[in-house]
């Protein structure tokens, strides 16, 4: 094969197209698995951001009616309006354990007005330690209930305060519910499949009540794991994949994506939504890891589907194309040079045959009228020299 040959330019050429192609292809499967990948993580993202605030206004309506329930228990009342700890005690703890199984954690009674804790229900030993929370200050201020998230020393919890009175409808001190805010996502995974992890500010966070709180919970003291989070609950076997070493504080209102991640074989898209307190203060973020695995083998399937079809319907066309220039233009030009080069030996009676009424028969027929002149020319010379 001739390196400067028109067939091998064209064959060149249309080498190059397949690569082409096949590189296009390959970029095109690229761009449409890392956008559809992304959107996939989006949606993630702000499904579980929805999903959150709906168990959220859930959580809240069922502790609500819980405390409507124990204002008008009079054994409740007079107990607390007595200040008897160990009554109160008696009276709440069979109930606790009817309501801790339907998600409520923290139960407690504060005295009017100062709100010093006098019973810990989930923690009886622990009383008289005044609080000065957000919600404290605002149930004091308003007299009236009062919800939202508050982040105490030792973990994140929905809570609502609202007024407790005594018989005579006076104020006598503060009835506080709430529930622990890594307890929505085992909800959550259940309806969606995903793993949630719920991190905190460290810096909000007090190290030995989160020991504390870490043994009465019977879970790892994670402390240490990372310099300015803590994961406070995790759907995940592993706190590993909800590490995050950005600024809680500076993730946009909506979530962002973090990446996509493989582990074995399985691939994974991260992202985080903020999660704030009744102040509005970003003081914890919720961490969504989808398993994108199926979505990824059939990307993958039909990437290999397509660049096989590609590639074979390139290859084909190549032959297709070489075929077509072999038999309407090269081998009509090679035997348009053999009977030129006949007829330069002096062999006369070639002729050049009209293949086909197509560009090439043009030529083919100009050269035939061509060689039939030159022809008559070079037999005419020896009659000319006799006359002369």
């Amino acid at each position: 094969m001739q390196w400067n040959s028109i067939r091998t330019k064209i064959l060149a050429a249309l080498i190059a197209c397949l690569v082409l192609g096949v590189g296009g292809i390959l970029a095109l499967m690229h761009y449409s698995f890392e956008r559809n990948s992304h959107i996939l993580a989006v949606e993630s993202v702000t499904g579980a951001q929805k999903l959150f605030s709906i168990l959220q206004a859930r959580e809240l309506s069922k502790m609500t009616a819980v405390s409507d329930v124990l204002l008008t228990n009079p054994e409740i009342r007079d107990a607390f309006v007595r200040r008897d700890r160990k009554r109160l005690q008696e009276l709440t703890t069979p109930l606790y354990g009817e309501l801790k199984q339907q998600g409520v954690t923290n139960w407690m009674f504060h005295s009017s007005p100062d709100m010093t804790v006098f019973l810990r229900v989930h923690n009886p030993s622990k009383f008289g330690d005044h609080l000065n929370r957000y919600l404290d200050k605002e149930v004091v201020r308003t007299q009236s209930l009062v919800t939202g998230n508050e982040l105490a020393k030792a973990g994140f919890a929905e809570r609502i305060l609202r007024p407790f009175y005594d018989a005579h409808g006076g104020v006598t001190g503060y009835v506080e519910l709430g529930e622990e805010l890594g307890q929505f996502i085992r909800t959550m995974k259940m309806q969606t499949g995903s793993d949630y992890g719920l991190l905190l500010n460290k810096k909000f966070l007090d190290r030995q009540m989160w020991a504390d709180s870490s043994r009465m919970w019977a879970r790892r003291d994670n402390w240490d794991d990372s310099p300015n989070t803590v994961v406070a609950d995790t759907t995940a076997g592993s706190d590993s994949i909800f590490r995050f070493t950005g600024d809680l504080g500076k993730i946009p209102d909506g979530g962002q994506v973090l990446e996509r991640f493989q582990q074995g074989d399985s691939v994974f898209v991260r992202g985080i939504f903020p999660i704030y307190d009744a102040a509005g203060h970003t003081v914890g973020a919720m961490f969504v890891v989808r398993d994108i695995s199926s979505f990824y083998l059939a990307m993958r399937h039909t990437q290999s589907i397509l660049m096989l079809l590609t590639t074979a319907a390139l290859i084909l066309g190549i032959i297709l194309v070489l075929f077509l220039l072999s038999n309407l233009v090269f081998r009509r030009l090679q035997h348009i040079i053999r009977v030129a080069t006949r007829v330069v030996g002096g062999d006369y009676q070639s002729e050049i045959r009209v293949g086909s009424k197509d560009e090439v028969g043009e030529l083919e027929q100009l050269l035939e009228q061509f060689r039939q002149v030159f022809v008559g020319l070079l037999t005419s010379v020896p009659e000319l020299q006799e006359k002369a």
